[in-house]
């Protein structure tokens, strides 16, 4: 599992990579692959990390929280023998202002 967090803000409020990101989701078209992580607590984040990375090999997480990062890190760790997750790929975009 590779896990890449997304700071700070750039013009007009998004990071050239998170552009970028958005781009590659909006040409990828696949609405499963992106989530709102304003929507979550901390560990129900974590719940929907676990049903997705069963399917999905790249997910977009937006406006995490700092609490929202750490849980994901946290998971990360404690799933990091799991095969299964060894191609996923997580984009978690800090929340602005954080």
């Amino acid at each position: 599992m590779h896990i890449q967090v997304i700071t700070g803000e750039g013009w007009q409020g998004a990071t050239k990579q998170l552009r970028h990101l958005k781009e590659l989701h909006d040409w990828i078209g696949e609405a499963n692959q992106l989530v709102h992580a304003e929507a979550y607590s901390a560990a129900g984040l974590v719940e929907i990390l676990e049903v997705r990375s069963a399917t999905k090999q790249q997910l977009l997480l937006l406006e995490c929280s700092r609490d929202q990062i750490q849980a994901v890190l946290e998971w990360q760790s404690e799933t990091e023998d799991l095969v299964d997750l060894e191609d996923l790929m997580i984009h978690l975009v800090r929340r602005a202002g954080l």
